[in-house]
């Protein structure tokens, strides 16, 4: 079975959020996104949106990477960005569209609570 890791992020300005989205897609970021995405080893990404009864939020999806990876992964990449994007994600995306606060530490470790098998 290909790896894969699925991220739950909130998404406090979704207008912006959605210009972002398309700027990494297809527009002016769409290059340096890629090259983020194949430094971290992310074959492919997949980005979905939910309302929710707390407010929108991202369902990302990263096939080939191990989801028990995935927070170093991006914990590496917000505390030492290789490039002017990675940059832009820990300094403005995250913090602001994203609504998160990157000093309040790493977000919580995922629990395993079963693996059910058909």
């Amino acid at each position: 079975m290909e790896t894969f890791a699925v991220q739950i992020i909130p998404v406090a300005k979704p207008d912006e959020w959605r210009a972002f989205v398309e700027s990494v897609s297809t527009g002016e970021r769409a290059t340096a996104h890629r090259q983020t995405l194949r430094r971290l080893g992310v074959k492919r990404e997949h980005v979905y949106t939910q309302a929710g009864p707390v407010g929108q939020v991202m369902v990302l999806v990263w096939e080939g990477v191990d989801h028990e990876k995935t927070g170093a992964l991006m914990a590496g990449m917000i505390e030492d960005p290789q490039s002017e994007h990675e940059r832009h994600l820990a300094t403005h995306v995250i913090p602001n569209i994203h609504g998160v606060d990157l000093k309040a530490g790493p977000p919580p470790e995922v629990e395993k609570v079963a693996t059910i098998e058909t």
